[in-house]
C-alpha cells in the first residue's frame, strides 16, 4: 500500500518486497521517465535517452520482482513500459523504432489482449475488402464487388468467411484468389494470422496462469 509515485528506484534492491496495492502514479510512469519526456520535449537528447535507459532499468527491476509474486496484470504495465522505455532511445524514424511501436499498437506487445483482438478483427475485415477488388474464384463464379453473380451482402459474407479461412490457415481450398493482388494478400494474411494468433495463445495462456 506505498505510495511510490515520482519515487527514484534507480539501483533499488526489490527481492522480498511486496508489491501490491503500490500507488505507482498515471500511467505506471516513474521519475525517471517523466524527467526523459520533459529533456525530450526541450531538446536534450542525450539527457534524455540518459534517463530512459534508467527508467528502463528500474522498470526491469520491478517487472522481475512482480514476476515472483504472480501479480500479472501490473507485470504486463511494467513489461509494455520497460519496451516503451527501450524503443524511446532509439533514432526518431529508425526502423527499430518504427517497428517496436507498431507492435505495440498491434498487440501491446503480447499483454494487451483488445488490442490483439482489435488487430485480427481488423486484418480480417482489410483483407476481405482487398479481395473484393480482383475478386475470388468459387467454382464456376466470381465474388467480387465489380461482379454480377452475387449482390452485395452475399458477397461481404463469402468474402469474410474467406477471409477467416485464409487467416486461420485452414485453407479448405474450395475458394482461391484471382490476380496478383488476391494471391500477395493471402499470402501476408496466412503468415500474419499465424504469427498474431500465436501471440494471441500466449497472451491467453499467460492471463490464466496468472489468476
Amino acid at each position: 500500500n506505498a505510495n511510490l509515485e515520482k519515487c527514484n528506484l534507480l539501483g533499488a534492491n526489490l527481492e522480498g518486497a511486496k508489491l501490491e496495492n503500490v500507488k505507482w502514479g498515471k500511467h505506471y510512469k516513474v521519475i525517471n521517465e517523466l524527467e526523459a519526456e520533459e529533456a525530450y520535449k526541450s531538446g536534450n537528447i542525450k539527457f534524455a535517452n540518459e534517463k530512459y535507459r534508467e527508467a528502463e532499468e528500474v522498470y526491469r527491476a520491478i517487472k522481475i520482482s512482480m514476476q515472483s509474486q504472480t501479480l500479472g496484470d501490473e507485470t504486463g504495465e511494467f513489461f509494455i513500459r520497460e519496451m516503451i522505455s527501450k524503443r524511446k532511445q532509439f533514432k526518431k524514424f529508425s526502423a527499430a523504432r518504427i517497428g517496436s511501436k507498431i507492435i505495440e499498437l498491434t498487440t501491446g506487445y503480447g499483454e494487451r489482449l483488445n488490442n490483439i483482438l482489435f488487430t485480427v478483427i481488423g486484418i480480417i475485415i482489410a483483407c476481405m475488402l482487398l479481395y473484393g477488388i480482383q475478386g475470388v474464384s468459387y467454382g464456376d463464379t466470381t465474388i467480387g464487388f465489380f461482379s454480377n453473380d452475387y449482390d452485395l451482402l452475399t458477397t461481404l459474407g463469402q468474402l469474410f468467411y474467406f477471409s477467416v479461412v485464409v487467416y486461420s490457415t485452414v485453407g479448405f481450398g474450395e475458394m482461391i484468389p484471382i490476380g496478383a493482388l488476391g494471391k500477395t494478400i493471402m499470402i501476408f494474411e496466412g503468415i500474419t494470422g499465424g504469427l498474431v494468433l500465436a501471440i494471441l495463445i500466449i497472451a491467453l495462456y499467460k492471463k490464466t496462469m496468472d489468476r
